[in-house]
């Protein structure tokens, strides 16, 4: 086990990226399970705790009582510093577990510029790079996710891949590598390998052999094995409603990127938008149906505590039962404040209505996807939407009250011309001038973001040539000077990093030298701009005598042989190529979901179904209408307006409480907003009557007294709410306490009778403790405090990231600071005072005492505790 010392902790930038311990995350001890895997995506915390298939997938696995699934994310650049220092290897959260002590270590690879990650993720971990080198002891290294139709640019780092959806066949590789180590290993590694040979769905790249003619260029994959198959089909889920989904999923501790529930509306998209990867790769559409969702929310919300949810799919829009869905919800959660988003629109298929009725609890901008500038692009590429569709959404949402619109295009697409790309300032030049028009002044705010096209396996634009990064920098400035309205605003990707993309999203084998050539010198973290360094990519290829316009600047013939069709999502070459064809003339191809087949390949193929529910909707709605017409009398409408009264209601009764709590050892690194936050979850999670603030972005009314810094510790904390209904006080405490996770105690709860203060203006005083390791004698120690606490004033310099001031420390100091040695440490107490002007932190009192007074201690090594806040001398809980 690796144990992380609080000097590490807390010397990097948000600590709680490294420490696990959330909410129903699952720990198991590893000598009581047969198979451990280690799930990883090599991004930071807050991407990876964000992806929805890996929170699958450690469901999934975990549910098996003899399989534990632990959590591995990329460490950032000042953590990955402190660990090569200090010799730490790459861990799991939840057991703190050298990964390289586990049987998989399996990868999610959602896009290719995450791939340099992969490497140096291996290097922290102690595990060879290279699969060939690795040893008997060493976890097999798999591959999953979006990247798997096309992994030959990393086939040579990996053991083997998962194709496609993998809740069925990760469980089938762990049984058989449990049942390889009950014979006792037979064949060693290759010996495990050669058996998952006979799996669906897994690529063991180790039993092929690409083949190259003379001149260089791909020409076939050689299988080295009787049983190694020459197409690696993807793996798909033929029912949703059968499938295992999250229902306990993990509630991190500090902020992520996709921060709330993520419910699966459906798999699968048919829209046939010819740029696009995913809408082939995850096909055919599967809904699930409208009352299982409807379960699955409860029981996430009722697991989580989370109040947003987001229904998600390729094109959540899309799901035939979307409106009745939003209705359930809207009234299964009205009283627990919960909202709910769709994050993606198709605005042929948007209803202001719709969005209207889910952001009644909290409001948003709406977002829109054109992906290009003129109706001619838009048909080449087959988004089937027009411009009189989106000046009808928006103008529906204008006329609704919302003021920001987003709009997504794509630059570089085929045959895309510069007429094209000024279209995209002509369009957000439209939205914004409609505003005007109809509420009669200005006020909108347009934002446009344009990504850089990078062709993708398996897409009809497949052999098309990407554009040199000059010709995007060239076209990026032409949009740029089309754009003359204050009222939109410009984001463009980094078109120097999407040439890279272009250049590992078609590569083959040979590319493997050139990314770790790249890894060598200096390239992590390339999806994330300030850290990505084009020249380091260049001069790989350079170093590599690779020539990167032969992966992405040319057009390849469509006889050419291409190297990823190994690995397939069951689509026919012969429908892609038709579908180039009909780019080429700018014809639309109809949505197979409800209209005809248009003959891809993959049901036939997979043999899988599309799962739709629209008929039966229909049928339901109309059935519904009739039935409304029949029951709309005068003495029906009579009794529903009485049942709805009209007029101002009667002022609520709220009822307030104040508690006593703790924050432990578990939440040391946890800040002060992301501790808030996990009690609001709590209180959801416990079903108490919480009150919430009106207006348009309500908030639970729950309010702290002063905030602990990153890395401090309390004994005693207080924290004020408000319920709408009169409970009593030991039906608060226990439903609270057994909501709350390790590191919070309940210590006491009273109710507030009156008018009060708020809690921050009570709190005048604050005692803390510190605990720190300690270089000198006790004399010395003494003599630095004594000549601290006799000073008439101690200037410590205060810099934060938007200034430097001066903070006279002594002013703070109710009492003089204390301290005694025992055992090479200093237990240290400090008084502070906190005021309407502010206060001072302990640990800057201990920078000073070591900076000006010669205290012989490291400050980063102090253990902090605040053991309570007063208010005129007495504790806050005392006050009410």
């Amino acid at each position: 086990m690796v144990r992380l010392e609080h000097e590490v902790l807390q010397s990097v930038l948000k600590p709680a990226r490294y420490t696990g311990g959330e909410w129903n995350a699952v720990r198991k001890d590893h000598a009581d399970v047969d198979c451990t895997w280690a799930l990883a995506l090599p991004d930071v915390y807050e991407v990876g705790m964000s992806n929805l298939g890996l929170a699958i997938l450690y469901e999934v696995l975990n549910r098996r009582p003899d399989i534990a699934a632990e959590r591995v994310y990329a460490p950032w650049v000042d953590m990955e510093s402190e660990m090569r220092k200090r010799h730490i290897p790459l861990f799991s959260l939840e057991t703190k577990t050298e990964i390289a002590a586990f049987d998989f270590l399996g990868f999610s690879l959602q896009y290719e510029m995450i791939y340099s990650n992969v490497l140096n993720m291996l290097d922290l971990a102690g595990i060879s790079l290279w699969a060939k080198d690795r040893g008997e002891d060493m976890p097999f290294v798999v591959g999953g996710g979006p990247c798997v139709y096309n992994v030959e640019p990393v086939a040579d780092f990996f053991d083997f891949f998962i194709v496609g959806e993998g809740e069925e066949v990760i469980v089938e590789v762990s049984d058989a590598l449990m049942a390889w180590k009950a014979e006792g290993r037979p064949g060693g590694r290759r010996g495990f390998l050669q058996r998952l040979l006979s799996l669906d769905g897994i690529y063991v790249p180790s039993f092929y052999e690409p083949v190259y003619d003379a001149k260089g260029n791909y020409q076939a994959m050689r299988p080295l094995s009787e049983q190694a198959k020459p197409i690696i089909y993807k793996r798909v889920i033929k029912d949703m409603d059968e499938a295992i989904s999250v229902e306990h999923p993990v509630v991190p501790y500090m902020d992520i990127v996709h921060n709330r529930i993520m419910l699966e509306l459906f798999r699968g998209c048919s829209r046939g938008c010819r740029f696009c990867q995913a809408g082939i790769c995850y096909r055919p559409a599967r809904e699930r149906t409208e009352e299982n969702l409807r379960k699955m929310s409860r029981g996430l919300v009722d697991a989580t505590g989370y109040d947003e949810m987001s229904l998600t799919s390729l094109s959540s829009a899309d799901y035939s039962c979307l409106g009745r869905l939003v209705d359930d919800l809207m009234t299964d959660f009205a009283d627990e404040k919960v909202s709910f988003s769709l994050p993606s629109l198709r605005i042929d298929s948007f209803s202001i209505e719709l969005a209207h009725k889910m952001q009644q609890v909290r409001k948003s901008g709406l977002t829109f996807a054109p992906e290009a500038g003129t109706q001619r692009l838009r048909d080449v590429i087959n988004k089937g939407v027009t411009e009189e569709n989106l000046m009808q959404a928006c103008g529906a949402a204008f006329r609704q009250g919302w003021k920001q619109v987003k709009l997504y295009f794509m630059m570089g697409l085929p045959t895309e011309t510069d007429e094209d790309v000024i279209g995209i300032a002509k369009l957000a030049k439209q939205v914004v001038d409609l505003y005007t028009e109809i509420k009669g002044k200005r006020g909108c705010k347009v934002t446009i973001s344009v990504a850089c096209f990078v062709p993708k396996p398996y897409t009809p634009f497949q052999w098309f040539g990407q554009l040199p990064i000059e010709e995007f920098q060239r076209r990026q400035q032409l949009l740029k000077d089309h754009i003359t309205d204050r009222a939109i605003t410009f984001n463009y990707h980094d078109a120097r990093l999407s040439v890279i993309e272009g250049v590992f999203a078609r590569g083959d084998r040979r590319l493997a030298k050139v990314l770790y050539q790249a890894w060598k010198d200096g390239a992590k973290f390339d999806g994330w701009s300030d850290h990505y360094k084009d020249e380091i990519w260049h001069e790989a290829f350079q170093k590599c005598d690779i020539d990167m316009g032969y992966y992405n600047l040319r057009t390849r013939s469509f006889q050419e042989p291409l190297p990823w069709l190994i690995t397939s999502p069951g689509v026919n070459q012969e429908f892609l190529l038709r579908e180039w064809h009909h780019a080429m003339s700018a014809a639309l191809t109809e949505d197979c979901r409800r209209g005809k087949c248009s003959a891809c390949g993959i049901c036939p193929n997979l043999g899988v179904h599309v799962i739709d529910y629209q008929k039966q909707e229909l049928a339901r709605l109309a059935e519904e209408k009739v039935q409304d017409k029949a029951s709309s009398t005068p003495e029906n409408r009579d009794a529903q307006e009485m049942r709805d009264p009209k007029g101002p209601g009667r002022q609520r009764q709220l009822f307030a409480w104040r508690a006593e709590i703790t924050k432990g050892e578990e939440l040391r690194y946890v800040s002060h907003l992301d501790y808030a936050n996990l009690f609001l979850r709590a209180f959801d999670r416990a079903k108490l009557p919480m009150a919430y603030s009106e207006g348009f972005n309500p908030h639970m009314k729950v309010s702290f007294a002063s905030a602990l810094s990153l890395g401090v510790t309390s004994a005693s904390e207080y924290m004020d709410f408000e319920l709408t209904k009169p409970l009593c006080q030991p039906e608060i405490f226990d439903r609270l306490q057994a909501e709350l996770p390790p590191g919070v105690r309940l210590l006491k709860l009273r109710e507030i009778k009156g008018r009060h203060k708020a809690l921050m203006s009570e709190a005048d005083e604050a005692i803390y403790t510190l605990h720190i390791p300690y270089a000198g004698t006790e004399k010395e120690a003494a003599r630095a405090l004594a000549a601290y606490n006799a000073a008439p004033a101690a200037i410590w310099h205060r810099v934060t990231p938007k200034k430097t001031r001066d903070i006279e420390t002594k002013q703070y100091m109710k009492k003089p600071v204390t301290a005694v040695l025992a055992d090479g440490f200093l237990d240290m107490t400090m008084d502070i005072a906190i005021t309407p002007a502010g206060s001072v932190k302990p640990l800057e009192i201990l920078s000073l005492l070591q900076q000006d007074y010669q205290l012989a201690v490291q400050p980063a090594e102090a253990l902090i505790e605040r053991q309570g806040i007063w208010s005129k001398g007495r504790k806050l809980i005392d006050l009410v």
